[in-house]
């Protein structure tokens, strides 16, 4: 691949990133909660959610560490040429009472390829169910949680292209109801040789549509035969992120990379995200960043520890901070162990 080849593809994903940003579909905003599991759009580490998510496209494939099981979630491609395995985990406590969690496994099969396995979840503690006959409630209580399961595999197809792919099982409970199926997420990372530009490309979400479904909705007919209640499908939450990152400056074992990424969900309207990484001597990480045409979400901060262990090891402690209107800021903590 030429270094003019590369050029080119730089200047159109750069052009792509400015549409996606000056796009307005009034329809974006007709869509919004038309999705289901919406958290498989959370950020599932602290050092992703310390520069507001924009790691599409992170440096990671074409280093030793690699990008981490963790930034999985974002781009999958990240993780390829990881030599090293990972357990990693993640905490972040959301608004109303909402925990959401990941945990995640990451081995290296070759020089070059990389592969995975983790879980993800939401969930809200057990409520008192009420009703227009008891507002004050029943005595019964009802829960709810999503999960989702997923296997990732990523290579270096060359010393500058890497591919990924994740396969995801999802499960939504609500009380006694419940929906399942299947999701993909596809993701690419070139190096275009010219300073430390990455350009990163993923699909996320992509699978078949989700129906409730379970003993509640079968209920009398009226005419002393059973009725079942069609639940309405819905989609996933479909996801394509679009970005490039470089480092601004280096000197005397310190670093600073910056990171841009754009975003087009299926639900809402096209956002753009802009996160900043400090490194002094890899050990000790400032970050920040900002989210931009979004709702909530408006600017993150971000602190991470690397600590060296016999033979090798290390341990990896990162906190992310990020600020929303008309709610109390997201803390995300994330823990991993590197062997």
């Amino acid at each position: 691949m030429t270094r003019a080849t590369l050029l080119r593809q730089g200047r159109t994903l750069g052009l792509l990133l400015i549409s996606l940003l000056l796009a307005q579909p009034a329809a974006a905003f007709r869509r919004a909660a038309t999705t289901g599991a919406p958290f498989l759009k959370l950020a599932e580490d602290a050092r992703s959610a310390g520069m507001a998510g924009a790691t599409v496209a992170l440096a990671g494939a074409w280093t030793p560490q690699g990008a981490g099981a963790g930034n999985a979630s974002i781009n999958p491609a990240g993780m390829a040429g990881s030599l090293q395995r990972a357990f990693s985990f993640a905490h972040e406590r959301r608004m109303a009472q909402l925990t959401h969690g990941a945990l995640s496994y990451a081995m290296p099969l070759n020089e070059k390829t990389a592969m995975s396995f983790g879980a993800a979840w939401l969930q809200a503690p057990e409520q008192e169910i009420t009703t227009l006959q008891e507002p004050e409630g029943t005595g019964a209580t009802y829960a709810y949680g999503d999960l989702a399961l997923r296997t990732t595999l990523a290579t270096r197809l060359t010393d500058r292209l890497a591919v990924g792919g994740t396969l995801k099982w999802i499960r939504q409970d609500l009380h006694r109801e419940h929906a399942q199926g299947a999701a993909l997420d596809v993701g690419l990372l070139l190096d275009t040789g010219w300073r430390h530009l990455q350009l990163g490309m993923a699909l996320a979400n992509f699978g078949p549509r989700l129906r409730l479904e379970g003993e509640d909705l079968l209920v009398d007919g009226g005419d002393g035969r059973p009725a079942l209640l069609e639940t309405q499908e819905f989609q996933l939450p479909l996801l394509y992120r679009v970005g490039l990152s470089d480092r601004l400056w280096e000197r005397e074992g310190q670093r600073l990379d910056v990171a841009l990424q754009a975003e087009h969900p299926n639900d809402s309207r096209q956002n753009l995200r802009l996160g900043l990484e400090y490194a002094w001597r890899e050990r000790l990480f400032l970050r920040g960043g900002r989210h931009m045409r979004r709702d909530l979400e408006q600017a993150s901060l971000g602190l991470g520890l690397r600590l060296p262990l016999p033979e090798g090891r290390r341990l990896e402690l990162d906190y992310a901070w990020t600020s929303q209107s008309h709610f109390t800021a997201l803390q995300v903590i994330s823990l991993s162990l590197v062997y």
